[in-house]
């Protein structure tokens, strides 16, 4: 699977929980996640459209420290893990040592 698709969430609705396994990194299409601490009463960080998130916890084969929930109507892209290894793995290998360096402190 190269591209895991899109998914709608509406207001409130969670992406993912924290604990879960880091399967996929995301691209918000429009609207915002706010990644939430594991109360979910405070927002720790958030993504609007054209950001990026995950790809750290991804190559770190981790999983989720906290939850992300969708404000307002929100599409996010999923990519799944398998994409970003392939990409790796076509990379020039000082780039890929990097980027697993960048990991292992997620």
């Amino acid at each position: 699977m190269i591209n895991g698709g899109t998914k709608i969430l509406f207001h409130g609705e969670a992406l993912f929980h924290a604990g879960q396994k880091a399967l996929y990194f995301y691209l918000v299409r429009r609207g915002s996640i706010n990644i939430v601490d594991q109360a979910g009463t405070a927002i720790c960080r958030e993504f609007s459209a054209d950001e990026l998130f995950g790809i750290p916890e991804v190559l770190a084969h981790g999983s989720w420290d906290l939850s992300a929930v969708a404000y307002g109507l929100t599409e996010v892209q999923m990519f799944p893990a398998e994409r970003l290894f392939n990409s790796l793995s076509e990379m020039p290998e000082p780039h890929s040592d990097f980027l697993c360096r960048v990991a292992a402190m997620a």
